[in-house]
């Protein structure tokens, strides 16, 4: 991008508050072999409700002749009667500070290939939403499937929910189930880690709202306003997802890193400006050491968020109340996600170590590299410490008779939170770091940009990734992942 384009892409977006999404030809390219999603949505502020129509086009790349298609209806976890509950019991106060409350998504109609068809809704936890196609759709066929629905928010400080703060749309709309090894995967929405796993598709969302609240949300996004409505239109090429926050409260500041113009949007920050700084960082960093952040623009939004925080494509939840040293450590983390969730895709429920703990390291390297937060935020202090967490959580579930150090289990599979995270986050970290300790900092970050090269717009598997590092270091690394993943390793 010209310097000149640049400095007016970051006047733009001081001006109006919005994040943009582009650039990058390999992103350009990747997006013509795509799928796309059309939304067109209105929001009510009194009945916490939005009306939408999705329009999928849908481009057959599953190599195999399908007369349905199978997509995930994420809100429904959030009904009362859910079966899998979107938030721990250890979770709910935090989660449900005014009390339970409850949401979901109804589908009133839909359409296949222009015909009205009998859809259904079912699956584990109604979380599933089955459409017939009507015909056969061969393989490279297409299609248009047309789905009219109505999500519902809890008041919850989750990815979906609003709080007096916000309104958070994560996961919101009707999004197909990635078809794999002659199935589709319809995994629930469990409350351990990010039970998600989609692939690349582009997106044009617009969504209707009041005049008084300001948006922030993925992809390259205007915003128009009539009257008491305000209007954000958007345009996505090649993301894994797509999100937006409403807020009243928001404030915003914008700040460029290289040609990404990065807005942090908040409502209570008075570090605002230190932490944007920390956001546009990252995204520096993490472009020189994995590779080129391709979209023009990244959205990270304060939320009220009973967790840190949460990845989409070009925007990020960052959690109120955070103290200082935990809200950097939120806002690298998150956008790191931006390579190992976004454009490295992997499925997070069954693997999550792949993204998590990758993500979690690629965090600590942020900070080893950025010595001017070694005050709060030390690398070797960091690996010390979860050492130390680590042996500690091992030793008291060795005395119980039940521990299990494998990091190849579903997010469903973990016994409790604790455990998911200590095998996912603090476990990933520290065999990453092993890795790096073992071939030197500058190998491991060769395997960074060979792994990202490989994937980039795709989707990783735990071979792919190992085979990956090994062509870049040049170094067997089969046995060394399998100590690992399988718990043979002892550590402390």
């Amino acid at each position: 991008m010209k310097k000149k384009l640049a400095a007016a892409l970051l006047f733009v977006c001081l001006l109006f508050g919005f994040s943009a999404c582009g650039g990058g030809d390999y992103i350009v390219d990747e997006s013509k072999k795509l799928s796309s999603y059309e939304i067109t949505a209105k929001f009510d502020e009194q009945t916490k409700t939005l009306e939408a129509l999705e329009t999928f086009k849908w481009k057959n790349d599953s190599g195999e002749t399908l007369d349905e298609a199978v997509f995930h209806l994420y809100p429904n976890a959030f009904r009362e009667d859910a079966v899998y509950k979107p938030v721990s019991e250890q979770d709910f106060t935090s989660a449900y500070p005014n009390g339970a409350s409850y949401g979901g998504i109804e589908i009133s109609s839909v359409t296949a290939g222009g015909n009205e068809v009998d859809f259904s809704v079912g699956g584990e936890d109604k979380n599933l939403l089955v459409v017939p196609l009507g015909r056969d759709l061969p393989p490279g066929g297409e299609t248009v499937i047309e789905i009219k629905f109505t999500d519902t928010l809890p008041n919850a400080a989750h990815r979906y929910g609003y709080t007096d703060n916000n309104y958070s749309f994560g996961n919101w709309y009707p999004v197909l189930c990635v078809r794999e090894n002659g199935g589709w995967v319809t995994t629930p929405y469990y409350s351990n880690g990010d039970p998600f796993y989609s692939v690349m598709a582009n997106y044009t969302v617009s969504v209707t709202y009041p005049a008084w609240f300001t948006a922030a949300a993925t992809g390259d996004f205007s915003v128009t306003k009539s009257g008491g409505a305000a209007t954000f239109t958007s345009t996505a090429l090649t993301v894994r997802d797509f999100a937006f926050v409403l807020s009243d409260k928001f404030k915003v500041k914008t700040l460029a890193a290289g040609e990404t113009a990065v807005s942090y949007y908040y409502f209570d920050d008075d570090n605002a400006e230190e932490n944007l700084r920390v956001a546009a960082e990252a995204v520096k960093t993490f472009g020189e050491m994995i590779g080129k952040y391709p979209y023009a623009g990244l959205c990270v939004a304060q939320t009220d968020f009973v967790y840190g925080g949460m990845e989409y494509p070009n925007l990020v939840y960052v959690a109120s109340g955070l103290d200082d040293a935990t809200m950097k450590q939120v806002i690298v983390h998150e956008i790191a996600h931006q390579w190992w969730y976004n454009l490295v895709g992997n499925n997070q429920a069954a693997h999550a170590w792949m993204d998590e703990g990758l993500t979690e390291f690629t965090t600590a390297l942020f900070f080893k590299k950025n010595t001017q937060y070694s005050d709060e935020i030390n690398f070797d202090k960091t690996v010390r410490t979860l050492e130390r967490n680590y042996t500690m959580f091992v030793d008291v579930m060795e005395s119980m008779g039940n521990a299990d150090t494998s990091m190849n289990r579903a997010v469903n599979e973990y016994a409790t939170e604790q455990e998911y995270v200590c095998m996912t986050y603090t476990k990933g970290t520290l065999m990453f770091e092993n890795l790096m300790f073992s071939i030197g900092q500058n190998r491991f970050e060769k395997c960074l940009k060979r792994y990202f090269r490989d994937f980039r717009c795709g989707v990783a598997t735990p071979d792919g990734m190992i085979e990956s590092f090994q062509k870049a270091c040049g170094v067997n690394l089969q046995g060394f992942f399998s100590e690992w993943l399988e718990g043979k390793v002892v550590i402390g």
